[in-house]
């Protein structure tokens, strides 16, 4: 590393470089200056704090390294190169990490000293509180294309394929929990027994009984899903599909506080009418720049995520009114799915928190 320094400092600030005595003769030679003594400094700790990251990185200079035609020089410099790249990455990361933190805390603490939280959450996603949704956005974004995010999401296409598809293409081995339209069947025909006071076999032929609506045999192969809470609309402008099961027909839907993409429609979930009306959707207002969703049919999606969604929400009070407006917009009899990810609930392999007794919790309480 420290050889690197002398080659990224290029002789610069020459006037500025330490001195160190040679051992015997007492002569002293020029090493490095401040500035590359700092550099090195600074990479070694990173390659000792991010290892894996950084073998990661560098792996096109371990293929160069392998090459007797790649000069030592190009080699050095794709290390540098690596080196620095993996600085800026850090830096980057803290500050997503800061204005996602910073953002969620500023919220619950107005919360929680306003008399009324529900104008505390206007103001915040309101005109006052555009430029700091805009930042949180940006940072939202580029938190969503993280690896543990992203598997969270495809476990949402691979269990939507096997919930309403056939499950072919589906990944089996991963699933813990097998999705079945009897399943549904079979927690309605308990709800029925325990209020009605009948038998399990008499609720089951009743729910049987009432349509083709939620029996097994029943697949759809034309699902709508909304994303609610996504900027950035992994499922309509990044998955690229096919969906698995072959289901014919996905239609996506994207709705969040401020988007980041024009496929993205502007919605504050917890004030779009949810009733009899039709899905509207509403043009850009003057200046504005996005689409907005007004207005959701109830029951009339098949799929509902809330990816990183319910930490953002300040209070227990709207995190619940968040997650009924979901169960009205989704699916009666066991024909709805509803997808909640947060940051305690993905696998995380590589992180020690995944040992937190706080997952057990989680775990235990699903």
């Amino acid at each position: 590393v420290f050889e690197l320094a002398r080659t990224r400092g290029g002789g610069r600030d020459d006037h500025k470089r330490i001195k160190r005595e040679s051992e015997g003769d007492g002569d002293s030679e020029m090493v490095m200056t401040s500035e590359e003594l700092r550099w090195a400094h600074e990479s070694a700790r990173a390659l000792a704090s991010h290892l894996a990251s950084e073998w990661t990185r560098c792996v096109d200079v371990f293929a160069a390294a392998h090459d007797e035609s790649v000069s030592m020089s190009i080699i050095k410099e794709k290390v540098i190169l690596a080196l620095e790249g993996g600085a800026k990455d850090r830096a980057r990361s803290e500050w997503r990490r800061e204005v996602i933190v910073e953002h969620h805390r500023k919220m619950r603490a107005s919360a929680a000293q306003s008399e009324d939280a529900d104008a505390s959450w206007s103001e915040a996603v309101g005109e006052g509180g555009a430029k700091a949704l805009a930042a949180y956005a940006e940072a939202a974004t580029e938190v969503g294309n993280r690896a543990w995010v992203l598997s969270a999401l495809e476990w949402v296409v691979d269990s939507v394929g096997r919930y309403f598809g056939d499950g072919s293409d589906c990944v089996a081995e991963k699933r813990l929990v097998e999705f079945s339209w009897a399943l549904a069947n079979k927690r309605r025909a308990r709800g029925i027994s325990r209020a009605r006071g009948i038998s399990m076999d008499e609720a089951m032929n009743e729910v049987i009984s009432d349509g083709v609506l939620g029996t097994p045999e029943q697949k759809i192969h034309d699902v709508t899903l909304f994303d609610v809470g996504s900027c950035w609309d992994y499922f309509g402008s990044h998955f690229k599909g096919p969906w698995p099961g072959k289901l014919e027909r996905v239609t996506t839907m994207a709705c969040d506080l401020r988007p980041s993409t024009k496929s993205v429609f502007q919605c504050d979930w917890l004030r779009v009418d949810i009733g009899d009306k039709e899905t509207t959707i509403e043009p850009p207002s003057v200046g504005g720049e996005f689409q907005s969703l007004v207005a959701v049919r109830e029951h009339s999606c098949h799929a509902l995520v809330f990816s990183l969604v319910l930490s953002y929400v300040p209070t227990a009070k709207q995190r619940g009114e968040m997650v009924r407006r979901a169960r009205l917009a989704l699916m009666n009899r066991g024909m709805g799915l509803f997808f909640i990810i947060t940051p305690h609930s993905t696998d995380k392999g590589h992180c020690p928190q995944k040992s937190l007794p706080i997952l057990k919790a989680w775990r235990e309480s699903l």
